[in-house]
């Protein structure tokens, strides 16, 4: 009688979870999966749209999709999708400035019985074909260049072979011999032009090297490139290379560095007239442990010039920075600079700015 009851007990369970199940919803995808194929950057969006049925007993409510990356936006169903309805999910994947093979995953969220369901998106994006002008947006005369700026960023003292490079490409139906001007040259850069004579349609190259040991100036430093294409020298346009110069430092002069210290390092000149001469000195101490040199001055404007005290400065020993500022056309309210370059090898007392500030009244 007992084992009749527990089967009737089980049966009754049996009966009741079969019920609960088929009124539970359930999501089936007609496919999980999407390859794109090969697509392009300027396709724009790359869009798949994942139908679903809701084979369930309950109706179907979307809780969340989340996708794997930024670059994929999925768009939902909002409403209960009822049993036997359908609804869908959307993926859109934004293929610009990603080249190359994808594979990006969806996942969704929601109440049906087999939640989470994962959906997953491939496909490769191929490189774009830039147009010469594009590649080469540049021009010096008849040749295109990819770039006129040649910029060195942070080069110490002792490199002599820092080297960077343009691509150039001769977009005539004639050749373009292209040879350097020598005599404007910066002495500190060495280029080589390959191949010489540019047939046309033909990519080439400029390779700049750059020795900083020949540069006797610090921090930011300019110099200019003139071409000569075909034995005539093309001066509207030029190639600028720069680098910011920095002293490599010894062990020595790490262990037991100078170090300068001003007394003030901004001057308010308050109310003068137009014309009048400002003449102002800033102080400083040099509270390291070695001599102490001013390695460059460098003023924001032609109108202040600038004066320096004898050099070395001993440990403990002062110095002057004397500023001169000739307010001659200059009118209203006035801010000049005064940049200081020194051999201290902390960051915070190598390059130090001082300021002259007032206003100066317009003559009538």
């Amino acid at each position: 009688m007992k084992r009749i009851y527990l089967t009737l007990i089980f049966t009754v369970l049996l009966a009741f979870s079969t019920f609960a199940q088929q009124n539970n919803p359930v999501m089936s995808f007609d496919v999980v999966k999407h390859d794109f194929g090969n697509i392009t950057q300027e396709d724009g969006l790359a869009k798949i749209t994942f139908e679903f049925t809701n084979t369930g007993g309950g109706p179907i409510i979307i809780n969340d999709v989340k996708s794997s990356c930024g670059c994929t936006t999925p768009t939902w169903t909002k409403e209960p999708v009822g049993p036997g309805a359908k609804g869908i999910v959307e993926a859109a994947y934004d293929p610009r400035n990603r080249p190359g093979h994808f594979s990006k995953t969806i996942t969704v969220y929601s109440n049906a019985d087999n939640s989470p369901i994962t959906l997953t998106i491939t496909g490769n994006v191929t490189e774009k074909q830039s147009s010469v002008e594009e590649s080469y947006p540049q021009k010096v005369g008849e040749l295109r260049l990819d770039q006129i700026y040649l910029n060195f960023g942070n080069t110490y003292s002792d490199q002599k072979d820092k080297k960077m490079e343009l691509k150039t490409y001769n977009p005539t139906t004639a050749d373009i011999k292209i040879q350097v001007e020598d005599s404007y040259k910066p002495a500190y850069t060495s280029i080589k032009v390959t191949p010489e004579i540019l047939k046309p349609g033909q990519e080439g190259k400029i390779e700049v090297t750059y020795d900083a040991s020949k540069v006797n100036d610090w921090d930011y430093v300019r110099g200019y490139i003139y071409l000569t294409l075909n034995g005539q020298r093309n001066t509207a346009t030029r190639l600028q290379v720069s680098a910011i110069i920095k002293e490599k430092f010894t062990a020595e002069q790490l262990l037991h560095p100078p170090k300068i210290e001003f007394d003030e390092t901004s001057f308010d000149f308050g109310t003068i007239n137009e014309g009048d001469v400002i003449v102002h000195e800033f102080t400083y101490t040099n509270t390291g442990d070695s001599d102490l040199l001013i390695r460059k001055t460098k003023s924001s404007c032609g109108c202040t010039a600038v004066t320096l005290s004898k050099e070395p400065i001993k440990p403990g020993g002062k110095g002057t920075v004397k500023a001169t500022f000739n307010t001659t056309h200059k009118k209203n309210s006035q801010t000049k600079t005064i940049t200081i370059i020194t051999n201290c090898p902390d960051e915070k007392y190598n390059k130090i700015v001082l300021k002259l500030t007032g206003f100066v009244t317009p003559a009538e």
